[in-house]
């Protein structure tokens, strides 16, 4: 019997496992995935705060982020440009196969090509039930605990009564040629409904004549993507490209823990409302996860009261982000073009980025976005 059984190879699942491998646990990982990283849909954009706080590998990083200019529909244009680097651009493939290689050394076994079909509670363990990809029977492992940290994917926390998103975004990019675009351009960000109804789209420089170009939509995001493909490289030919499409949650109802088993990452809504980016919620909610269960395995408890307190530690550090990010953005996304580029407009007259500058954190957007509300939508 193994002490931990994690499901999902994502960010949040591998630094779960380090974690608890590295306390000294028996921590086995298990992924539908043949090869770490074959599914890694993101756009690789970390914040520098991020490396320090979480000791993470940067082999993986192609590019840094200092500016960032946003554009309105009519392309009236508002910029930050920070001193320090922003954030990192990393090969998100890469990098999850680097925190794999970190897990192993502490200790994770890995057990690739297993789809896990369903997690059973019983009174001394947890049975998880998996098909190999390459295998038609079903198989299984005991242990004494599992985390859930498999992305957007319900079927598991569904059949055990846990969390599930309130409401969903649609991701869509393709890294493309564009020699003009070198790594020191600016990464830039759209919005609007006609550029991506209730999010934005983004460009994101990766170097060696290459950019990654996306948007988020509430609404199916083909149709506006290829606009915005067609604005950004209009001599772009369909075999210079592939297209990789995700679902992306927002703001999570319900709960995270039960007996034996904790949600975390994506698969518990631990996910930027206002941008999307789940690597660093993921990774916070991983370590999060990893206290509790270590604290519940020092006093042989793992019921629900004792893994419930993931619960506060996640509503203290997310809750009024995901919260105040979402209903921002749903006002955000209700504004016309016209009103939106009037807005554009005055956040260059007052100069939003300058007012808001010592608030705005990559990764903690309350502050910027309670000072932006105030001068942007009121007298």
């Amino acid at each position: 019997m193994k002490d931990v059984i994690i499901v999902g190879g994502g960010p949040a699942g591998l630094h779960a496992a380090y974690q608890l491998a590295s306390a000294g646990l028996d921590v086995s990982l298990l992924d539908a995935q043949k090869q770490i990283g074959e599914r890694a849909v993101c756009s690789g954009v970390i914040g520098m705060e991020a490396f320090s706080r979480f000791g993470l590998p940067v082999a993986s990083v192609i590019n840094t982020i200092k500016r960032v200019q946003a554009f309105s529909p009519a392309g009236r244009k508002i910029e930050h440009f920070g001193e320090e680097p922003l954030a990192r651009v990393v090969n998100k493939a890469e990098f999850n196969r680097d925190l794999a290689d970190r897990a192993v050394a502490a200790g994770t076994e890995l057990r690739l090509g297993k789809f896990v079909e369903s997690i059973e509670q019983k009174k001394q363990n947890v049975v998880v039930r998996y098909r190999s990809k390459d295998g038609p029977q079903q198989e299984s492992v005991k242990a004494r605990a599992a985390i859930i940290a498999s992305g957007v994917n319900r079927s598991l926390t569904e059949r055990l009564g846990l969390v599930r998103p309130r409401d969903y975004l649609r991701g869509i990019q393709a890294d493309i040629p564009l020699g003009k675009d070198g790594m020191a351009r600016p990464t830039e960000i759209y919005v609007g409904q006609s550029v991506a109804p209730g999010a934005f789209g983004w460009k994101i420089p990766l170097g060696h004549g290459r950019v990654r170009v996306g948007l988020m939509s509430s609404e199916e995001p083909r149709p506006y993507f290829k606009k915005l493909l067609q604005a950004v490289a209009p001599h772009l030919q369909p075999d210079q490209y592939t297209v990789c499409q995700k679902v992306i949650t927002q703001w999570p109802h319900g709960k995270c823990a039960t007996d034996r088993i904790l949600v975390i990452g994506e698969a518990a809504g631990h996910v930027k409302t206002t941008t999307g980016g789940g690597i660093y919620y993921g990774l916070l909610s991983a370590e999060m996860a990893a206290e509790v269960l270590a604290r519940g395995f020092e006093r042989n408890d793992l019921s629900e009261q004792a893994l419930s307190a993931f619960e506060p530690y996640c509503r203290s550090a997310f809750s009024r982000e995901l919260e105040t990010g979402y209903f921002f953005r749903k006002l955000m996304a209700k504004l016309p073009d016209s009103l939106l580029d009037k807005t554009f407009e005055k956040a260059r007259a007052i100069d939003l980025f300058g007012r808001v500058n010592g608030n705005l954190i990559f990764d903690w957007h309350y502050k910027a976005i309670l000072i932006a509300i105030q001068h942007l939508f009121t007298a």
